[in-house]
């Protein structure tokens, strides 16, 4: 049957030649269950072109976050034994899922060998360590998805670091399009379910980089923009994008659909289900965000894009815990002015700290910021001569978007509000709890 001078079955063939792009985050393969779920989910879309991007197993990231801090304070074995708890959890895994597991946990041990090497080194900057340390557990985690969903259908690994080209701003870096378009494009197989890492990158040279914290998803984004992909899918632990976290807030809405730009704001203000940079290559392109159970594959979810409003339109609760409250004041009273935020602007780049909430009076400026424990006292370390500083620890960050106020007076009651900033769509609070 021909439609126009087109046969249809041409027009079904290059429809079934469109890729598909799946995300699997930790929580998805956590365990051998996990994976065997997984497996089943890729094998009900197996007949479509499909890159599988997975994360790191569980708490793996975690886990080698420590190792960088154990090697950042030269607690080597400390390290060590760190990284033999990580060897033993993926062991287990593997044990559960192959009846000959020796070749796979040869692969995964080889993998463990260079983070053992690189932990020797003291060459490396702090960001360089943990790149070079924390991407392994991508590498190792897709190692053994791809093994077994090889198992039943045709799969390929394939190595993101020869395929998402990135500068060299270690721990948050930015990728090259270019590059990273002729990359995935010649070496993506399109005839078989193709198993690719999250989070991670490496620049020219190949030196190994990551795309910030729960940066899967934007690699997914990546890989569905330069394949010009029919859809993203991130399955998730939940039936789809919840108003709130439900693992913190009680009675949550499912958003069954969502454009692209409200969606692009709460990631700003950080909700944790959508990384920040995942959602401009896909409006670029016009390419859906579905969001999925892998509970309940079946069931709808939420989509994100082709509409102009949320449905059902409601608040959106989000919590950001870790944080800190840091002031300074200028030594003489001398006003705040432009050149002195420019300067710390530019050293929280260079240092990678992430700021949620700003505020600059005459005097003074303060700052809610990621309270990492490695990096902000560095950053008081270089501010602490040109100001007085005062940092205040253990805060969270409230932001409420489309905030009604009951919605307010309930989330806040009995909370020691540090800090308050509203404009008509969003109210953000910080604050310590009793």
């Amino acid at each position: 049957m021909a439609f126009g001078n087109v046969d249809t079955r041409t027009i079904e063939c290059f429809k079934m030649s469109t890729p598909l792009v799946f995300k699997f985050g930790g929580a998805s393969v956590k365990d051998a269950d996990s994976v065997r779920n997984v497996a089943r989910i890729i094998d009900l879309f197996a007949r479509r072109p499909m890159i599988v991007v997975v994360s790191a197993m569980g708490k793996t990231t975690n886990a080698f976050e420590e190792v960088v801090s154990h090697w950042s304070r030269n607690e080597l074995v400390l390290a060590r034994e760190k990284i033999g708890a990580i060897r033993e959890f993926h062991f287990g895994i593997i044990e559960a899922l192959f009846e000959e597991p020796a070749a796979l946990k040869s692969d995964v041990q080889e993998l463990l060998n260079q983070v053992n090497a690189g932990i020797d080194r003291s060459d490396l900057s702090y960001g360089e360590a943990y790149d070079f340390i924390v991407h392994h557990g991508e590498l190792i985690s897709t190692k053994i998805i791809a093994a077994y969903v090889g198992k039943a259908t045709p799969t390929v690994w394939q190595d993101t670091r020869l395929l998402v080209r990135t500068d060299n701003q270690f721990r948050r870096a930015t990728v090259r399009w270019d590059e990273t378009t002729t990359a995935i494009q010649n070496r993506i197989d399109l005839g078989k379910v193709n198993v690719v890492q999250g989070f991670i990158g490496a620049t020219a040279s190949g030196t190994p980089t990551t795309l910030g914290r729960e940066g899967s998803d934007y690699t997914s984004a990546v890989f569905a923009f330069c394949l010009g992909a029919d859809s993203l899918t991130i399955w998730k632990d939940v039936p789809g994008m919840l108003n709130a976290d439900p693992k913190t807030f009680q009675n949550t809405t499912k958003i069954d659909r969502l454009p692209f730009n409200e969606a692009i704001e709460l990631a700003f203000y950080g909700a944790s289900i959508i990384h920040p940079k995942t959602i401009q290559p896909l409006k670029k392109k016009g390419i859906p965000l579905h969001i999925k159970s892998f509970v309940d594959p079946t069931a709808e979810g939420t989509t994100i894009g082709g509409v102009d409003r949320a449905t059902p339109e409601v608040p959106n609760f989000i919590l950001k815990k870790n944080q800190a409250l840091l002031q300074l004041k200028t030594k003489d009273l001398a006003f705040i002015a432009e050149h002195h935020l420019s300067a710390i602007y530019q050293l929280f780049a260079d240092q990678g700290v992430v700021v949620n909430l700003m505020r600059n009076t005459a005097t003074k400026a303060v700052f809610c910021i990621n309270h990492d424990p490695i990096i902000v006292p560095k950053v008081m370390g270089e501010l602490i001569g040109l100001f007085d500083l005062e940092l205040v620890s253990d805060t969270e960050l409230l932001t409420i978007r489309h905030y009604r106020e009951e919605d307010e007076r309930r989330e806040t009651e009995g909370l020691n509000i540090l800090l308050e900033q509203r404009t008509p769509d969003v109210v953000q609070f910080v604050f310590k709890r009793f």
